[in-house]
C-alpha cells in the first residue's frame, strides 16, 4: 500500500517537519507528501534567536495550517521548543526515540546523524506511522517531575548504602547483625565514632557504654555495648586499608545525613499534591501519597490509553516470550519487555509488592500464584500487571476500587 493511502495519515497537512532535538542545536527537515525535501536539514540554536529563525522559515513555506511538526522526546531538551511551537499554533507530534530508531533501521546504510534523524522523523509523520508520546497536563507534569526526582533520591540513598557496605563488610562483617536497621541513629553514631573493629577495641567500656546509651535515647545500654565489643574482638574482618575504611564510611554517612532530610522535605511537598487528586485513586491496593501522585503523573491523561493492555505496554510490563528452535517440552521462558516508562513500572511494582503484604484480593492472588509454584519476584510482577489493569479501569470509570472478596482456595 502506498504511503498516501495510510489510514493513520494526517490528511489535512501537506508539509511535514521533522526536528532532531539536541542540547545546543536542533536540526529541522521539511518534506512534502511526495517526500521532496523543501528544507534540507536546517540547524538552529536552542535559544530565542534560533527559535525565531525556525519560526520564520516555517512561516515562509506554509505556516501552521499546512505543516505538521514532529520531534523526539529526547531527555528534557524538547520541552521549551514544543511549548514555543504550540504557542504559535503549530500541531506538534512528540515521538518516542524508539520509533525513530526503528525507522532508521529501514535504511540500507546504518548511518545516523542529526540531519538523517530529522529526515526519519519527517518521514514517520508523513507516512502516518508515528504514535505520539504521552504529553501530560500542567498538573500532570508537576506530579511526574517531582515523583521522578523522589525516585532518583531513593535510588541515590540506596546506592550510598551499598557503598557503605562495600567499606564495612571487608573490615567488620559482624556489624550487620548488631542492629535491626544497620544505619539507624545508634548504628550511625557508632560508625562515626568507631568505624572499624580496632577503633571499638581501643575504646574503654566507660566511653562505649554512655555513647550507645545516649545515641539510643536510653533504649540500649550495657548489654548492647558488650555485644558490640564482642563483635569487634571476634571479627574475621581484614586489617588492611583501615584508614580508607574510616574516611569512606564517615564521608558516606555525611552524604546520607544531607540527602535524607531533603528527600523527606520533598515527600511532604508531594503529599500536598494529593489534595488535588481524585479520591478514588487512594482506594487502589498498595496506594500511598507518593505512589498515587506518581501513578497520576505517569498516566495523565489516562484517556490516551484505549485499553488496559496499552497501559501495561506503556509501563513495559507486557510479557514477551524468548524462544528459538523447535517448540520445547517445557513452556518457553517469559519475561516483561521493560520497553516503556521505568518510572511507571517502578511505581506499579512498588504498589503491588505492598499490596501483596496486605489483606485483600491481590494478596489472595499472590498466595495462589505462589502455591502454583511461581517465584516471589515473578508473582509480584504478575500482581503489578493485574494492578495496572485495575488502575486503568477505575481511572477511566472515575470510581472507587471495589475489591473482590478474598478466597482461601489455592
Amino acid at each position: 500500500m502506498h504511503a498516501d493511502s495510510s489510514p493513520n495519515r494526517p490528511k489535512r497537512y501537506s508539509l511535514f517537519c521533522g526536528i532532531d532535538i539536541a542540547k545546543d542545536n536542533h536540526v529541522a527537515c521539511v518534506m512534502d507528501r511526495d517526500g521532496t525535501q523543501l528544507v534540507r536539514s536546517q540547524s538552529f540554536a536552542n535559544n530565542a534567536e534560533g527559535y525565531r529563525q525556525i519560526l520564520e522559515r516555517l512561516g515562509q513555506i506554509g505556516g501552521p495550517r499546512r505543516i505538521l511538526v514532529g520531534m523526539e522526546a529526547t531527555g528534557h531538551y524538547w520541552f521549551s521548543l514544543h511549548d514555543f511551537l504550540v504557542d504559535h499554533r503549530y500541531e506538534v507530534a512528540v515521538l518516542n526515540p524508539i520509533q525513530t530508531h526503528q525507522q532508521a533501521k529501514k535504511g540500507i546504510r546504518k548511518t545516523q546523524t542529526d540531519k538523517i534523524d530529522a529526515r526519519h522523523i519527517a518521514t514517520l509523520i508523513k507516512n502516518g506511522e508515528h504514535k505520539p508520546a504521552l504529553i501530560p497536563t500542567e498538573f500532570g507534569r508537576t506530579c511526574r517531575q517531582l515523583t521522578r526526582l523522589h525516585h532518583h533520591m531513593v535510588r541515590q540513598e540506596t546506592r550510598i548504602k551499598q557503598l557503605l557496605w562495600a567499606f564495612i563488610h571487608p573490615t567488620w562483617p559482624e556489624y550487620e547483625g548488631l542492629f535491626a536497621h544497620a544505619f539507624c541513629g545508634t548504628g550511625r553514631t557508632l560508625l562515626r565514632t568507631a568505624p572499624t573493629p580496632s577503633d571499638v577495641r581501643a575504646m574503654s567500656p566507660e566511653t562505649l557504654e554512655p555513647l550507645i546509651r545516649k545515641a539510643s535515647h536510653g533504649r540500649c545500654a550495657g548489654r548492647k555495648a558488650q555485644e558490640i565489643r564482642q563483635a569487634a574482638e571476634n571479627t574475621v574482618g581484614t586489617h588492611r586499608a583501615l584508614e580508607a575504611a574510616r574516611i569512606g564510611i564517615r564521608c558516606l554517612l555525611d552524604q546520607l545525613d544531607v540527602l535524607e532530610p531533603v528527600r523527606e522535605s520533598l515527600e511532604k511537598q508531594i503529599e500536598t499534591l494529593t489534595e488535588r487528586l481524585p479520591r478514588y485513586l487512594f482506594t487502589l491496593p498498595g496506594a500511598g501519597p507518593v505512589s498515587v501522585v506518581s501513578l497520576f503523573g505517569e498516566t495523565d491523561p489516562i484517556t490516551a490509553f484505549a485499553a488496559p493492555s496499552k497501559l501495561v505496554a506503556f509501563a513495559g510490563l507486557d510479557v514477551v516470550v524468548s524462544q528459538s528452535g523447535p517448540l520445547p517440552k517445557d513452556p518457553p521462558r517469559r519475561h516483561i519487555s521493560k520497553t516503556g516508562s521505568p518510572a511507571l513500572r517502578y511505581t506499579l511494582w512498588k504498589m503491588a509488592r505492598l499490596a501483596c503484604c496486605q489483606e485483600g484480593d491481590l494478596q489472595d492472588y499472590y498466595r495462589r500464584r505462589r502455591a502454583a509454584g511461581l517465584g516471589h519476584l515473578a508473582t509480584v510482577t504478575a500482581a503489578a500487571i493485574k494492578l495496572c489493569h485495575i488502575a486503568w479501569r477505575i481511572m477511566i470509570d472515575q470510581r472507587d476500587y471495589q475489591p473482590q472478596r478474598p478466597t482461601t482456595q489455592p
